[in-house]
């Protein structure tokens, strides 16, 4: 990864880069960008770029060129995206930044993790200047935010459940959250109790604690104690990256057949468009 294209200062804010795979077995979980959606829409506008900097943004930072550099803001959006504190320009589109200026962020906020993500500028990468993703990847993001609902199919354990009230409410991500999983808050469930060692979990598992359920994340740890009973499905684990503490949602069971159907599609449509668009 290229480093300090741009520096940032105030906020809250994450260092992204691709996933690593290849060492779960040693503990290490692939980590990456929480929105993977958001994250690979940029980084295929850039055609897979060798060198970048990319950061995930969950409150608004200022951002100022080290040097000139092209960038592209995907994910949650905001009433005022500015140039030089002049300048409005929208997110999903390639801009051009010279060395010192910035980026600034205000108003109304639409999600929760943003993506900035900026390569160098120069005679390779200035085509990729005013291009936009696909109204194709455009109709799916806005289909698959049309509901509050997060799909998810049965893990191995799910049969500790004594009835299907986990379906019937709501959750409410708690506070305690972090990059590792998100906490949920809701009415106490009629489970079996039953004693486990420590298993296997990956993006998605939804574990069983005593205080209730936990999706784990991107950054999650690569084993777990506590019964997987569900899976979120991997394109709603993007849904859920832009859900806010304090916000709430419904589970949506799917069988496996589906859920391979969904993946199918997504990496079908990302595989088979043009993501560059005048």
């Amino acid at each position: 990864m290229l480093e300090k294209l741009f520096s940032v200062s105030g906020g809250l804010h994450f260092d992204v880069a691709e996933r690593d795979f290849g060492k779960q077995d040693k503990g290490i979980s692939p980590n990456g960008a929480q929105d993977q959606l958001s994250f690979n829409i940029a980084f295929d506008i850039f055609d897979s770029p060798e060198s970048f900097q990319a950061i995930e943004m969950i409150y608004p930072t200022k951002i100022v060129a080290n040097k000139p550099m092209l960038f592209i803001i995907c994910g949650a959006g905001y009433q005022q995206i500015l140039i030089d504190e002049n300048k409005p320009i929208l997110k999903d589109k390639v801009y051009s930044l010279n060395e010192g200026q910035t980026i600034s962020f205000g108003g109304q906020k639409s999600g929760f993790r943003t993506i900035i993500f900026a390569v160098e500028s120069n005679a390779t990468t200035s085509k990729y200047i005013a291009k936009k993703r696909s109204s194709l990847i455009t109709s799916f993001i806005t289909d698959l935010y049309s509901e509050r609902k997060i799909r998810v199919v049965k893990g191995p354990e799910y049969y500790v459940f004594n009835d299907e009230s986990l379906f019937d409410q709501s959750w409410k991500i708690s506070q305690n959250s972090s990059q590792m999983g998100l906490v949920l808050e809701g009415d106490k469930l009629d489970v079996k109790k039953i004693e486990m060692i420590s298993q296997p979990v990956t993006d998605g598992t939804v574990q069983l604690s005593p205080n209730g359920p936990i999706v784990l994340m991107r950054h999650r740890q690569t084993i777990g104690g506590y019964p997987r009973v569900l899976n979120v499905i991997e394109t709603d684990m993007n849904k859920l990256a832009q859900l806010a503490m304090g916000e709430s949602f419904r589970f949506k069971l799917i069988d496996f057949n589906e859920a391979i159907e969904i993946n199918n599609k997504y990496r079908k449509l990302f595989s088979s468009i043009d993501f560059l668009e005048q």
